[in-house]
């Protein structure tokens, strides 16, 4: 493993981790919301076998820093790309995370040339596609980290990040219809993300199909890394169809 670090035009450090050989093809990695690269350490033995793996601490999150009022999603597109050009990566492979699949998504409508394939854990296209208990815990963490925010640092920090989950990704159907890349979108039976979100999401992407992983939630990249890793695989592999189970 190499860890890396890269100072964006607006003073922005963006900390990223290399593993695998250079020589095959790229896998970007996207964390969801508040965490950082650090939570695909248990699925990437399983990936650096064959891929080149770059996980990414995304703007505002785990070792990289924000150097503006909010996080954005135009921005953190913006410092995977720049990543893509330092590295000299014409064109890689997306797997994202809840919040790191909805930006997996915004890069690929923003860039769809560049991206080879995807995996998107659980991504939501507007509040609408997720169940209304996370909504709530949201607000609550949102408002209690405001009131902590003037006194205590990391308070500040996750109120930042935690806003991004009400940001809206503007993206439109058009744009969908223009990611070519195919795609497998992917959630637990018992996701807060909504099965018929997710359906209604791959009948507008021209390449996609939905994998159900049974008897697992929204977490299942925690609670079985090796699970959920061995079964994108064959798709991140082949660029096709997954394996039936």
């Amino acid at each position: 493993m190499g860890t890396k670090t890269m100072v964006m035009p607006d003073g922005t450090k963006i900390v990223y981790d290399e593993y695998g050989d250079r020589q095959q093809e790229t896998l970007f990695l996207l964390h969801g919301n508040g965490s950082s690269a650090r939570y695909f350490r248990p699925q990437i033995v399983y990936y650096e076998q064959y891929f080149h793996v770059i996980a990414i601490d995304t703007r505002g999150h785990g070792r990289s820093s924000n150097s503006k009022r909010r996080i954005q999603f135009d921005d953190v597109v913006a410092d995977i790309d720049m990543i893509r050009q330092k590295e000299a990566i014409s064109s890689f492979g997306l797997l994202g995370y809840s919040d790191g699949a909805n930006i997996a998504m915004k890069y690929a409508t923003i860039h769809p040339t560049h991206v080879k394939k995807m995996v998107l854990n659980a991504p939501n296209l507007s509040k609408r596609g997720v169940y209304k208990i996370l909504w709530w815990v949201d607000s609550l963490a949102q408002y209690l980290t405001r009131l902590l925010a003037p006194f205590n640092h990391y308070a500040m920090r996750r109120n930042k990040q935690l806003h991004v989950m009400s940001e809206p990704l503007n993206i439109s159907r058009r744009d969908l219809e223009r990611v070519q890349a195919p795609t497998l979108l992917v959630i637990g039976q018992f996701d807060l993300v909504k099965k018929r979100h997710i359906e209604r999401i791959a009948a507008i992407l021209p390449h996609a199909e939905i994998m159900i992983i049974p008897r697992h939630s929204h977490f299942v990249t925690y609670t079985n890394p090796k699970k959920f890793s061995t079964m994108v695989l064959p798709f991140l592999r082949q660029g096709g169809r997954h394996e039936k189970i």
